[in-house]
């Protein structure tokens, strides 16, 4: 299900050149109060399902950035890494989620998610006690959205 997602997002965009050869996107966790974003006025956000996370990208161009929660106070965000260079700069692949949408087999160790769902609690809990989740890009200060909605491209 989370590839057909990820291919349905590239679909909207028109960039399924965008996506890995088993038709999912490769992402990177980060820390949000970590990230700075310029161009704000040309993010938009769509959701392929309701209950899914906001997929956002850049309007002028329609290139797929990031995906966060619909909500600032679980500091994730996950980021496109299709466009980010050098590659060999990234950490390694942790894990493969999703597998069941995908296209063809996955090759290589795929990982466990536990250590991903760690980290995002250690993350969640150490923004708590910082008050670090307030700093979000993606987010205004009252929790709303820095930017429109859009459903229709």
């Amino acid at each position: 299900p989370g590839s057909d997602r990820c291919r349905a997002f590239a679909a909207r965009l028109g960039c399924d050149d965008r996506l890995n050869e088993a038709g999912g996107s490769d992402l990177i966790q980060v820390a949000p109060e970590a990230v700075e974003l310029s161009g704000v006025e040309h993010l938009r956000w769509l959701k392929i399902t309701e209950r899914g996370p906001m997929r956002w990208y850049a309007q002028c161009c329609y290139t797929p950035m990031a995906n966060t929660l619909s909500t600032r106070a679980i500091p994730f965000a996950s980021f496109q890494v299709h466009d980010l260079t050098p590659r060999d700069v990234l950490p390694e692949v942790r894990a493969h989620v999703h597998l069941k949408g995908a296209l063809k087999h996955v090759e290589g160790p795929l990982g466990s998610v536990r250590p991903l769902i760690t980290a995002l609690l250690v993350r969640t809990a150490k923004a708590w006690i910082s008050g670090s989740w307030r700093r979000n890009p993606f987010f205004n200060a009252d929790g709303t959205p820095v930017a429109p909605r859009e459903d229709a491209l």
